[in-house]
């Protein structure tokens, strides 16, 4: 085994133990620095924890094999990963309710049942990069249902951020990318980028997952008005 694959990054597919999903298993190790380990949603009810369990990163979940008993062992599982493990849910249908994603506390991505290899591995990467991999309406409409539920006051946080900052961090937590804040904004994308950095600094976050959750969390409906 080579240095460079030790280093990559490890994830979990839970998925059913099949030949479709060997075959996505092996696509992705092939097209990317991911180590994977396939686990059958069976196996979630007497999961006792592996080795490497608490470098786990990257949580693939693969919707359609998932049922409520399954989702409730889920949490289980969750207990022996890392706490920050993003998560990823394939194989949804087109159709899928904005409240069905709200039991998906760390969503970073979300790929369709009829999109392509290419399109799945360019998401992907675009998630190991640290960006999200969902549509600006459905993150947006994601913000709107969990702000209902958890955010009634602005944290004073959000109110010593500068103008500029307050705009960036508000197109991020709708989902938009570095490059959309920056023809948003008219600014240059290095220029997002620096804001960025001082912003997370400033509200004590360390990634865009974090800063998503943030501005769920502490920033109120009527900043939006």
């Amino acid at each position: 085994m080579t240095k460079a694959h030790l280093k990559s990054q490890r994830a979990v597919l839970l998925a059913e133990n099949n030949l479709q999903s060997s075959l996505l298993k092996d696509l992705l190790e092939q097209n990317l620095d991911m180590d994977i380990r396939l686990i059958s949603p069976d196996r979630l009810s007497n999961y006792r924890g592996h080795p490497g369990d608490e470098d786990v990163s990257l949580i693939i979940i693969d919707q359609p094999t998932l049922n409520d008993h399954h989702l409730k062992k889920y949490n289980e599982l969750r207990m022996y990963l890392d706490a920050e493990a993003q998560e990823v849910i394939i194989n949804a249908q087109p159709s899928i309710q904005q409240n069905e994603l709200l039991r998906w506390q760390r969503l970073v991505g979300l790929f369709y049942n009829d999109d392509e290899m290419d399109k799945l591995i360019k998401g992907f990467k675009c998630i190991l990069s640290g960006e999200m991999w969902m549509s600006r309406r459905l993150v947006h409409q994601y913000i709107q249902l969990y702000r209902r539920r958890l955010c009634t006051s602005t944290n004073p946080y959000y109110t010593n951020l500068t103008k500029r900052e307050q705009q960036i961090i508000k197109l991020l937590g709708e989902g938009a990318t570095n490059i959309q804040i920056a023809e948003e904004l008219f600014l240059s994308e290095n220029t997002v980028k620096a804001h960025l950095h001082n912003t997370f600094k400033k509200i004590n976050v360390s990634n865009r997952l974090q800063a998503l959750i943030w501005v769920k969390e502490n920033i109120s409906p009527h900043e939006y008005i």
